[in-house]
């Protein structure tokens, strides 16, 4: 971990996020095995947690040390908290249960199943088709699994702003796909 803290290109800012960390370390990790019950994984949660904080050393700068320990707390749980809920969607996809409509795909004869493979080259023909922020949105909503904060702190707007361009790249994938451009 510290090895991330020596890429923030500030000394100062370096040196005060490796004193938090060296300081508050054992908090912040006691915080995310509370969650997530696995060393290895409170230790990535840990790291994720750090990284993100690494944006925020203004932030932190000006928090008074309490104010500063709970920040770091709330930060770790958050992440610890959403590791797990990643977690447990990819347990769910890669558990061998098929997922809804695929048992009923593979009872469709050749025919059919070429039709529904010809959907999914439409759908991916209406995803290229659109802006390019509301496409990295989608894909990193459905594909990437990611939540709203960290969709948001990706494309550098707020959480609110995130599910509007969800939204709205939706809108206009349905309106794509009905007009028959995709």
């Amino acid at each position: 971990m510290l090895f991330f803290l020596s890429l923030v290109e500030d000394e100062d800012d370096a040196a005060f996020m490796t004193a938090l960390y060296q300081a508050h370390y054992r908090l912040m990790y006691a915080q995310a095995l509370r969650v997530l019950r696995n060393p290895e994984d409170a230790q990535d949660a840990v790291s994720q947690a750090v990284i993100r904080l690494i944006k925020k050393i203004h932030l932190l700068r000006g928090l008074p040390c309490n104010k500063q320990e709970a920040y770091l707390v709330i930060t770790v749980r958050n992440t610890a908290i959403n590791f797990y809920h990643r977690r447990r969607a990819r347990a769910e996809r890669m558990d061998g249960r098929p997922l809804e409509g695929v048992a009923e795909r593979q009872e469709l004869g050749p025919e059919a199943r070429a039709v529904d493979a010809a959907g999914v080259e439409r759908v991916k023909e209406a995803i290229r088709m659109l802006p390019p922020r509301e496409k990295d949105a989608l894909m990193m909503r459905y594909f990437q699994q990611l939540s709203d904060l960290e969709i948001a702190d990706a494309l550098g707007i707020a959480p609110v702003s995130a599910r509007a361009l969800i939204s709205r790249a939706r809108k206009r994938l349905r309106n794509l796909l009905e007009e028959g451009r995709g």
